[in-house]
């Protein structure tokens, strides 16, 4: 095990006058998922007078905004792909289903879109919506993320984010996520990859060639259950 405290101490901090570590930012974040709070506000509220007062004390939203802002991403995708080994190595991805292989997801999901609000990162296209009954036609922003996730665990678990970028497909988000995870866990890590069959580009971009490359088997399910339709699969072998 590695002590998880001590590598988010070490995460580099972008700020340059913090008024608070980037560790309790980090916590809050962190404990603000686990809980299921679903917005920045809802964890300055619990800091200010909640669950989260007497562990990590007031923190405004705006403080915890302008941090993660500001965080190494590459640094937090690291911590994370150390987290997952050790998870690994601690068998928590062990399932019978599986037959010890780590099987993963890949999928990507609209997170957010509005026609007033915008960053330098949105992506942009122009939709028809009804405004005061009139019909308009408007440039409305939004981000994407393709994301990749344990699921022959006994709860899915997140190994890797990315968000889309403008201009960017999602079958070239979902490839540039695989080899960033490749290159930082290896290419033994994953062994099964799971994906929507909405990704018949992605099937073809992969190929047979790069599956072979990479040590991985792959599966293109159709929303049934992962377990049932990963029965009888084995390492380079086919469904019998």
């Amino acid at each position: 095990m590695f002590d998880f405290s001590t590598a988010v101490e070490a995460l580099p901090d972008g700020r340059k006058f913090p008024r608070h570590q980037e560790k309790k930012v980090f916590d809050a974040v962190f404990l603000g998922a686990a809980c299921q709070f679903a917005t920045l506000h809802r964890i300055e509220t619990e800091c200010s007078k909640g669950a989260l007062f007497h562990r990590l004390g007031p923190l405004s939203e705006d403080a915890i905004g302008y941090a993660l802002e500001r965080n190494d991403t590459n640094a937090l995708f690291t911590l994370g792909c150390r987290v997952a080994c050790q998870l690994k190595r601690n068998g928590i991805f062990r399932s019978q289903w599986s037959r010890g292989l780590v099987v993963a997801a890949v999928d990507g999901i609209e997170i957010c879109s509005s026609f007033a609000r915008s960053c330098e990162h949105c992506m942009e296209r122009r939709v028809s919506h009804l405004v005061d009954g009139e019909l308009r036609e408007e440039t409305q922003y939004y981000h994407r993320i393709c994301v990749v996730a344990i699921v022959s665990s006994a709860f899915p678990i997140p190994l890797g984010i990315r968000f889309q970028k403008n201009g960017e497909s999602e079958v070239a988000c979902s490839l540039a996520l695989l080899k960033d995870l490749i290159k930082t866990v290896g290419s033994r890590f994953i062994r099964k990859i799971r994906m929507s069959c909405s990704f018949g580009t992605l099937r073809r971009s992969i190929g047979l060639r790069q599956t072979a490359r990479s040590g991985w088997s792959k599966r293109y399910a159709t929303g049934q259950r992962i377990a049932g339709g990963l029965v009888g699969m084995r390492k380079g072998g086919s469904t019998r």
